[in-house]
């Protein structure tokens, strides 16, 4: 199937010229530039071609804004965020806007810096690790974005608390965030995604580069109202003996589809990623990692486990690739599906592209129905039928929540609890 052509009709005529946008958002010369070739780059782009795997489940075309992406409406009020945990940092990204509502005496001490992307000095990694020519709507990003947040950990200094990053959907959002940590510093990053209401579009992009030695944990949780049609990517770079630990974690929306990766670059590092995902109703879930051993001596796990029911659909792919000049990297990838209703559906397509034969590499994949044997034990002791559900769906997440930190596994289990007691089941 050929590419399909950029359709530059309204709302995308807009993006012959991004001037505007820059200029009423009182940006600096370097970023209106950058706008500008990502703006030429998007209307030069094709959408994504659906002969690929990655687009063959999803219609790019249900992710186009249906407003110009370029016009910058009223900045709706948020909904309230009480802060219910000690913080490093929190923002709030809402509207067009990136206010900093929290910035601790500590992170002041070190010199981390917390601000508006426009005002921090990181013109050296804006669209490095996710470059307009990814694909289309990674370069509408680009020439869109708004709100966005940069955060910046200078070289030595290590956070004990986390930095929490609350992104609202309403009507077209297009955020963006940077994230940059020195050699030997470590933070992490939590970045919520909520709200949202009919006709609520999102299109996402993230970045992070962690410098030698550095430690990051970043997680990605995803609430949004079920009206909501987003799409979220981004790269993780880790330079030499860094390591990254990445939780997923998909609730809400209509439509999701998320793109995500890490690229070990230098050699020695290592990254774990987890997630979880729990559909119902008619949602729709496509997720897609990447582990990239572009040097040797790198490591790389992954841990996937999605639940669905009613008429929920998942598809994952997960590609592993190990570079030609990559030697005795290690990669584990492990995608578990559980269907509890006859409708729900899930795709898995594990991908290894290994160009060095000096390594360990594997995976495995099941899509699997509910056990009615685990449910006819746990009736026979008295539970309900919607109690023996819940209690089988927490066992087939367990495993891979528990991998994670204290912190981050209490803040997604209670998530959990909350969805599997309020919609799922």
């Amino acid at each position: 199937m050929a590419s399909t052509a950029l359709p530059l009709t309204t709302p995308f005529a807009s993006l012959a010229d991004p001037g505007p946008l820059s200029r009423a958002l009182g940006e600096p010369t370097w970023l209106a530039d950058f706008r500008r070739q990502a703006a030429e780059a998007a209307r030069n782009a094709p959408l994504p071609n659906r002969a690929r795997h990655l687009w063959r489940f999803s219609n790019p075309e249900r992710f186009l804004p249906n407003q110009d992406p370029m016009m910058l409406g009223p900045t709706p009020a948020p909904p309230p965020w009480r802060l219910d945990e000690e913080l490093s940092a929190a923002v709030l990204l809402s509207g067009a806007t990136a206010q900093v509502v929290h910035l601790s005496q500590e992170a002041q001490r070190a010199g981390v810096v917390v601000a508006p992307l426009a005002q921090a000095p990181v013109q050296e990694f804006l669209g490095k690790a996710v470059p307009f020519q990814h694909g289309f709507l990674e370069a509408l990003n680009a020439a869109a974005f708004r709100p966005a947040v940069a955060v910046l950990v200078p070289p030595g200094v290590r956070l004990e608390k986390a930095i929490r990053l609350r992104l609202v959907a309403d009507g077209l959002s297009l955020p963006r965030i940077l994230v940059v940590l020195g050699e030997g510093a470590s933070a992490e990053i939590v970045e919520g995604h909520v709200g949202g209401s009919e006709g609520s579009q999102v299109l996402g992009v993230s970045e992070a580069f962690v410098g030698p030695g550095g430690e990051l944990r970043y997680d990605v949780v995803q609430r949004w109202e079920l009206p909501v049609t987003g799409h979220l990517t981004s790269r993780i770079v880790l330079a030499e003996g860094a390591r990254a630990q990445v939780a997923l974690a998909s609730f809400g929306g209509t439509l999701t589809k998320v793109d995500t990766g890490v690229i070990l670059q230098g050699k020695g590092a290592e990254v774990e990623t987890y997630g979880v995902a729990l559909g119902a109703g008619n949602q729709h879930f496509d997720h897609h990692t990447e582990h990239i051993h572009a040097a040797s001596q790198t490591h790389s796990n992954l841990d996937f486990k999605v639940a669905l029911a009613g008429q929920a659909r998942s598809v994952y792919t997960g590609l592993i690739r190990i570079e030609e000049h990559a030697a005795t990297c290690e990669a584990y990838q492990e995608n578990r599906n559980l269907l509890l209703s006859e409708e729900a559906r899930a795709e898995s397509i594990p991908e290894l592209e290994i160009l060095n034969e000096d390594v360990r590499c594997t995976h495995g994949a099941t899509v699997a129905p509910l056990d009615e044997e685990q449910v006819f034990y746990l009736k026979s002791r008295g539970l309900p039928h919607h109690q023996a559900l819940r209690l089988i769906v927490y066992g087939f997440l367990d495993q891979t929540l528990s991998r994670l930190p204290e912190k981050t596994r209490e803040r997604i289990e209670a998530l959990v609890a909350g969805r599997l007691h309020g919609e799922v089941l």
